[in-house]
């Protein structure tokens, strides 16, 4: 491959969609190509630290390869990373991404240490887990901190700690940093929580999870065993979701404890829908 001198990539839509850009940014750059990413504007800072190598900006380029555009009708066919590195040319193996996240971040929630961490929002409806599920998940663990982490509070939700709506993306990280489990819908907080290779349970409606995660992060992914699931977007459920929906607070308390004993992602069929 031919690698270029530079390279401009605009990524606004999903933040989840940044973090799994930052790999395949990675590799052009260890392949000493200029690395610029044009993103949202209150997410300039944070990743502007974890990549200070990058051009950072929120300011609009010409020059720049709009993903955003590129993606827009496209279906889950692979993994995210793939399909970015597809889309951007990119012949070289992608390494995993991997980032530290500074003192200053994680020293704000020390006292929140070993805590599980509850994400119940996603960007759409088919991978969101109903709310009064949710609201079961701190009756599981009781002896434990539930943080909430997200930004739409509108929904009351049992817990020690919301943080919904009060972090910007170091804070989040910070959070995440300090963690014992990661409990998340198909969302930017699986990505983050990947990235930190923190054990994590990710609930998923209809998108195929080899789609999003990667074999060697300490996942457990709970995705109904029905005959439609996976269906990647091409719903025939008339808006009712029923893959998500089968999955039960009890099932997630059981993912939890295999998360804690694995380093490599597993998918975990033991909900049916009716």
């Amino acid at each position: 491959m031919k690698v270029p001198k530079s390279i401009c990539v605009k990524r606004c839509h999903g933040l989840g969609n940044v973090i799994l850009l930052l790999p395949v940014l990675d590799c052009f750059h260890s392949n000493g190509s200029h690395v610029c990413l044009i993103t949202r504007k209150e997410w300039v800072e944070a990743f502007s630290v974890l990549r200070p190598n990058f051009e950072i900006t929120a300011q609009m380029n010409a020059q720049a390869i709009d993903l955003d555009e590129m993606t827009l009708e496209v279906s889950p066919s692979q993994h995210r990373i793939d399909e970015f590195a597809q889309l951007l040319g990119l012949n070289s193996k992608v390494v995993p991404a991997s980032v530290e996240v500074p003192s200053d971040w994680s020293l704000p929630f020390k006292h929140l240490t070993g805590c599980i961490i509850l994400a119940p929002e996603a960007a759409h409806p088919s991978r969101r887990w109903p709310i009064d599920y949710c609201c079961q998940v701190k009756e599981l663990f009781p002896e434990d901190k539930l943080v909430l982490v997200g930004t739409d509070r509108k929904d009351s939700i049992p817990c020690d700690v919301d943080l919904r709506g009060q972090l910007d993306l170091g804070e989040l990280f910070g959070v995440i940093s300090v963690s014992k489990v990661v409990i998340t819908m198909d969302s930017a907080i699986l990505h983050i929580a990947s990235l930190l290779k923190k054990t994590t349970v990710a609930i998923f409606g209809g998108v195929d999870v080899r789609h999003r995660i990667l074999n060697d992060h300490a996942v457990v992914a709970i995705q109904s065993k029905m005959a439609c699931c996976p269906c990647n977007k091409n719903e025939i459920c008339e808006g009712r979701y029923d893959c998500i929906k089968a999955i039960k607070p009890e099932h997630v308390s059981k993912a939890v404890q295999l998360a804690s004993h694995t380093d490599k992602s597993l998918i975990f069929f033991d909900c049916v829908g009716a």
